[in-house]
């Protein structure tokens, strides 16, 4: 038989050890990016967003390299030189680490413009190799303009949404997420091998590229899309 007392102890124990599933602890840190990713090149992979359309993600080529705050040696003066290069030295916050991750990450390079077009004709307004970026929304996750304005404002963090003829290279900046979907449909079903290039603040561009098959069930989804919609 449990007693109140044993169902105490038990609950107890059962409080002490999810503490200890959720460890919290804090890091002092002069700037907000606390890890950069510097790669040389893209990878493109294709999924579906929330709407079901097919989508294009930038994700770094492997291998790249990861230096941090807590980085030794040549990493350190690395990691120290890009916090100066991007102004980002007067954070000065405790950052919180769960079960021991935490603190912001940007990749480097930063891009500084965004192009993408189809080897076939996308439409009369498209033809091949043309630029489609009128036709297609960017999701991004970019800081910089956050350090820029000395870290005052929260609301430039997080996930922002705009089409990507308007993306600006401050948009493209301290970048942690880069997603792209089409708003409109080909003329025709079909498959269509889709190039992603970025070109970067040192002269470099980045080019990938993926097939997307836009099949009928793509096209009665994006006759539906509504941007406003998108955005709620």
């Amino acid at each position: 038989m449990i007693t109140r007392a044993n169902k105490l102890l038990l609950l107890l124990a059962g409080l002490l050890l999810l503490g200890s599933c959720n460890k919290v602890t804090y890091v002092y840190s002069d700037s907000y990016i606390m890890y950069y990713a510097i790669h040389d090149g893209i990878e493109i992979w294709t999924n579906k967003n929330k709407l079901g359309q097919h989508l294009l993600e930038v994700r770094l080529k492997k291998p790249f390299k990861s230096v941090s705050y807590d980085s030794k040696g040549e990493d350190k003066i690395i990691y120290d030189d890009l916090c100066k290069k991007h102004n980002d030295l007067s954070y000065c916050r405790e950052v919180p680490f769960f079960n021991g991750v935490g603190g912001a990450i940007a990749s480097y390079p930063d891009y500084t413009s965004v192009s993408i077009t189809s080897n076939s004709n996308y439409d009369e307004e498209h033809p091949a190799g043309t630029p489609l970026n009128d036709i297609i929304i960017c999701e991004y996750c970019s800081s910089y303009l956050y350090v820029l304005g000395g870290y005052a404002d929260e609301s430039l963090l997080g996930t922002k949404i705009k089409p990507l003829i308007e993306v600006t290279p401050e948009d493209l900046m301290l970048q942690a997420r880069l997603v792209f979907f089409f708003t409109q449909n080909p003329d025709t079903p079909g498959r269509h091998d889709i190039t992603v290039s970025v070109t970067t603040d040192d002269g470099r561009t980045f080019t990938a590229t993926c097939t997307m098959d836009f099949n009928e069930e793509n096209l009665k989804n994006l006759d539906n899309f509504s941007y406003d919609n998108y955005r709620k």
